[in-house]
């Protein structure tokens, strides 16, 4: 597994536009692999992180990707910028019960609510920062780490509401950034949540959630 980010060129007019649409980034990101639709088997998640004053694309995938086309879309081609590729899986099998990680994610927080009539759910989107927060929390029981014990815990650091166009359908989801400190609880869960990403809305920046460790002092 690989971990990949490329800085982009906030002010440039092809890269606001496609931070206000998930699905152009999505294309481009996808555009880096260009065996996987013929080979499969390939989840790739991503989201942007904007680390002051800079703003990245952080992409998670099985294979390597090849982001030249993202820097001469979004980002500084005249300066022959590179981007930073590395092997993600010794990082991750090193992870054990009980270890305490920085962390972040970006996601779609939501529910199902049951409707009259009808045997699926309709899908929610939580609208309130408790509500956002509460749904993290109950996440992380389902996927192998704990934000109740004494020196962990989450908070929000930024909310987004995304509407943009998917071919011909509009859509409309709320991305929410969270921060904050972990205990894992199942290791083996926790690094499948790593790779298989957290929530709805993967394809659109959602989901994927990267870990450090907490360094002292």
């Amino acid at each position: 597994m690989f971990l990949s980010r490329v800085e982009i060129n906030s002010r440039r007019r092809d890269t606001i536009k496609a931070l206000s649409s998930p699905e152009i980034i999505h294309a481009a990101i996808m555009s880096g692999f260009p065996t996987l639709g013929r080979e499969g088997g390939d989840r790739v998640l991503w989201r942007i992180d904007e680390l002051h004053p800079s703003t990245y694309i952080l992409i998670q995938s099985e294979s390597k990707p090849d982001l030249t086309h993202i820097v001469e879309q979004f980002g500084w081609p005249e300066s022959e910028q590179q981007w930073e590729s590395v092997e993600y899986d010794d990082f991750l099998s090193n992870i054990k019960d009980g270890d305490i990680r920085r962390f972040r994610i970006r996601a779609n927080p939501t529910r199902s609510v049951k409707e009259p009539d009808s045997k699926r759910g309709k899908v929610r989107q939580h609208i309130t920062s408790e509500q956002q927060l509460n749904w993290l929390y109950e996440k992380s029981e389902k996927c192998g780490f704990s934000l109740d014990t004494p020196d962990a815990g989450a908070q929000i650091i930024k909310k987004e509401n995304l509407r943009f166009k998917n071919k011909n359908n509009n859509v409309s989801i709320t991305a929410i950034s969270y921060e904050g400190i972990l205990e894992v609880t199942d290791s083996e869960e926790f690094i499948n949540s790593i790779k298989n990403g957290i929530g709805r809305a993967k394809a659109y920046g959602c989901g994927m959630m990267t870990v450090s460790r907490v360094i002292d002092g």
